[in-house]
């Protein structure tokens, strides 16, 4: 069986082995040490560098790729690192090369967006007792010495495995074809400036209009629908939310912001910062949903979105 190294792969709280559609990676022997050498600006706050935390074995049999890579060779083993990316928040990819060569991809957390998405797999907490290895619940902690137990964070990889699958499965490449804009969701909660990130969000919304709508639509209508229209398609898709006349005036002032930002390198006088970071976050929710998981909502995404479409000042 072929063992590759991985660059960055952060593993659960407690947990230091992952098994994901047959390929197990075990963190390196000096997983603790060698973390602390990833960025890290939220606690440590250091600067950092890629890092390999952990190993691969390749099962003898892989599957192909299901998200569609340019690279049509590339296996299962791609698909898990892309969504090990999205859903620890660090660009983790194997050492497939010999010799010296530039890293390229990008070293830093994805500490700006993106967060939702994370939260959105449900963790099953539990405590391990460290002299006998037993694994128990929350509930059976009564009387055990904090000191003589570790906390565990288990379903990670059954989690990404589910995901996996579910995008693999007939129903969904069929609404969603070949999920390529899961790519412009991976760029968007790169480490970049919030313009970028917002138009990069806006792509992602147009883009499923015109993929759920390729059926009855022609392209060239779906080219020359109004951006407005559009994004009511998403809002009313994935919130519920049907607009009324107030609502619709304030979607007209997002698409307004976004084409001063496309077509003259400025932000909106109304639309700015804050509600670009809104729609960036609204996307996280958005994507957990087309991938199966239930939202998260801890930065209270929804509420802001249904404030600013209510606002009668915006």
């Amino acid at each position: 069986m072929k063992e590759l190294s991985v660059y960055n792969l952060e593993f659960p709280t407690g947990i230091r082995k992952l098994n994901i559609c047959g390929y197990a990676f075990d963190a390196i022997l000096n997983y603790d040490e060698v973390y602390k050498l990833l960025p890290n600006y939220s606690v440590t706050q250091i600067t950092g560098s890629h890092q390999i935390t952990a190993t691969v074995n390749i099962p003898d049999s892989e599957a192909k790729a299901v998200l569609p890579f340019e690279n049509t060779k590339l296996t299962r083993l791609h698909d898990i690192l892309f969504f090990l990316s999205i859903f620890i928040g660090r660009n983790v990819f194997i050492k497939d090369w010999d010799g010296e060569k530039p890293i390229t991809a990008d070293h830093r957390p994805h500490t700006a967006f993106g967060g939702q998405l994370r939260l959105s797999i449900n963790l099953n907490s539990k405590f391990k007792i460290k002299a006998t290895g037993e694994i128990i619940d929350t509930e059976s902690t009564n009387g055990i010495p904090v000191w003589d137990m570790e906390w565990m964070e288990l379903g990670f990889d059954t989690a990404i495995e589910n995901t996996i699958n579910h995008i693999s499965t007939k129903d969904w490449q069929e609404i969603y074809d070949d999920g390529y804009f899961l790519f412009l969701y991976r760029d968007m909660v790169q480490w970049q400036i919030v313009e970028k990130s917002f138009l990069t969000a806006w792509t992602i919304w147009e883009s499923l209009f015109s993929i759920e709508n390729r059926k009855w639509l022609s392209e060239e209508d779906l080219r020359s629908t109004k951006s407005e229209v559009k994004i009511s398609y998403i809002l009313n898709k994935y919130f519920g939310i049907t607009l009324d006349q107030r609502q619709r005036k304030n979607v007209q002032l997002l698409v307004r912001a976004r084409n001063t930002l496309v077509h003259f390198g400025k932000i909106s006088t109304v639309v700015k910062i804050p509600e670009m970071k809104m729609f960036i976050q609204t996307t996280d929710q958005v994507i957990a949903t087309i991938l199966g998981l239930t939202p998260n909502n801890t930065l209270n995404s929804r509420e802001h979105l249904n404030t600013f479409l209510k606002n009668p000042n915006v």
